[in-house]
């Protein structure tokens, strides 16, 4: 399985137009996208603007509301630059913040003897307590049992525990393209045992069930998340794109 090309392959269907980035396509390209006026699978507004930034390329992918300001847009990147350079540009054409994420690409797996494992389903009220300590202010957990029940099917939460008390675990983010071939990894560990190690462990036992699955993992991570940004070099994945987005509304 090439992990890259199948990474370039989700990451094009964000943009809009399908393997777009399995092109060798140089310099910098606007595409109006549809996909921008949707809300994607997973989150509560659309993106109006994304822009995908590489050494060799950047690509903008732009909806109904960016139509009016993309003469400024294009204006404002003359050139290949940097994210931050982009983002500075484009920051005093919005009201909205500019958003920077890190996009990552899973270049191999690291083989070492590890602690933890597939959750099964007897486990759900170890999850379901663990899960209410990670996350304090989600009052509503009717939905978490469901939630838990599709992930044991995948073997894709994974946790480790500390005595009777599970302390770290992953989750599976819902992926709003390729969901048969794509699945990003998600990690939370009780702050109490953070510095130990855990995460990595967890994620790669998540990362090693997800291709047992056949599909690839993902990774993103916001630019100021270092934590994230190092715990995803440990567990084998390489920066793949960085990623700015806009949302009007």
């Amino acid at each position: 399985m090439n992990h890259k090309e199948i990474t370039q392959q989700y990451y094009s269907k964000w943009l809009g137009q399908d393997n777009i980035l399995n092109r060798q396509t140089d310099d910098i390209t606007f595409i109006y996208s549809p996909e921008r006026n949707a809300v994607q699978l997973g989150y509560v507004k659309p993106f109006d603007l994304y822009i995908v930034i590489q050494p060799h390329r950047i690509l903008v992918s732009y909806g109904d509301k960016m139509k009016e300001k993309i003469t400024d847009i294009q204006n404002r990147i003359p050139g290949l630059l940097s994210a931050e350079e982009v983002k500075r540009n484009l920051t005093p054409l919005f009201t909205h913040t500019i958003k920077h994420t890190i996009k990552y690409v899973y270049n191999t797996y690291c083989d070492i003897e590890l602690k933890s494992r597939p959750l099964t389903a007897s486990e759900y009220p170890k999850y379901l307590e663990f899960f209410k300590k990670a996350h304090p202010e989600c009052l509503n957990v009717d939905w978490v049992e469901d939630y838990f029940a599709e992930m044991v099917s995948q073997n894709v939460c994974c946790g480790l525990y500390e005595g009777d008390f599970l302390v770290c675990c992953s989750d599976a983010p819902d992926m709003p393209y390729m969901p048969e071939l794509v699945q990003e990894i998600g990690i939370n560990t009780l702050s109490k045992y953070r510095g130990k190690g855990y995460a990595t462990d967890v994620c790669l036992s998540c990362a090693k069930e997800i291709l047992k699955n056949g599909k690839v993992p993902q990774w993103s991570t916001t630019i100021d998340n270092i934590a994230s940004q190092k715990l995803a070099g440990k567990i084998g994945f390489v920066k793949f794109a960085d990623v700015l987005t806009v949302t009007a509304v």
